[in-house]
């Protein structure tokens, strides 16, 4: 929640407060609300859950703000990472769990990274559980869902980004890699890793040293974090 008062303050509508609830979070929330010319309303519990749908078993901190979607763009948009100022993209290949998303877009989000690149198809979406699980990472990244990330890689290529797919059969590790100044990081769904057609378009690809017989590779959002860690070491 504080990320959108961050981020986007002009899309929030309205907010609501359970009455005695944490007064000293409250607080806050109100003086944020306040900056931005919004009356929150103090409604009690019965209210509360009628107006906002959250149940006693919701972690929700008796505060709820309604906002406007948040920006989503797709491959038509490409021309915004162009922008010399974009350095670092993460391009998800059928990542089909709720948390890994989520974990990568936090973690992205902790780095500084410009945008994810999300399958509109055969992978998860950006749903209230991702963005609650990401705790704030879904409102610094840009998220761009694409239908062929392929053509999606290949339009990158062309705008001067260098691709690094990671992999375990990759033949370099990860810290012996040599990062161009803009980096675009493969990451595929667990077990399955990238598609073959996928690894194409990547101008090299690197692993992340470990694993063991059973446990021969880390979760998704797990290698997406190790990555970044070491480009922006």
């Amino acid at each position: 929640m504080r990320a959108i008062f961050l981020t986007r303050p002009k899309d929030i509508r309205r907010m609501v407060i359970l009455s005695g609830s944490r007064p000293s979070l409250n607080k806050e929330y109100i003086k944020f609300a306040d900056s931005i010319d919004i009356s929150p309303e103090f409604l009690s519990w019965g209210e509360f859950n009628r107006v906002t749908s959250l149940t006693e078993n919701e972690k929700h901190q008796g505060v709820c703000i309604f906002v406007e979607p948040r920006a989503i763009y797709t491959e038509n948009d490409f021309g915004l990472l162009k922008d010399p100022k974009v350095k670092v993209v993460v391009a998800l290949d059928q990542i089909s769990n709720p948390q890994s998303l989520a974990t990568i877009l936090r973690s992205g989000a902790f780095f500084g990274i410009d945008a994810i690149l999300l399958l509109k198809n055969r992978s998860t979406d950006i749903t209230p559980l991702v963005t609650r699980i990401a705790v704030g990472g879904a409102e610094f990244v840009k998220i761009f869902k694409i239908t062929n990330l392929a053509r999606g890689l290949d339009k990158l290529k062309k705008a001067g980004f260098w691709v690094y797919g990671l992999d375990e059969r990759g033949d370099k590790v990860l810290s012996k890699a040599d990062f161009a100044e803009k980096v675009v990081i493969v990451v595929g769904a667990e077990g399955e890793g990238i598609r073959l057609k996928t690894s194409k378009y990547c101008d090299e690809l690197v692993r992340i040293p470990g694993g063991r017989k059973g446990v021969e590779c880390l979760n998704a959002g797990v290698a997406v974090a190790v990555a970044l860690a070491e480009i922006f070491r």
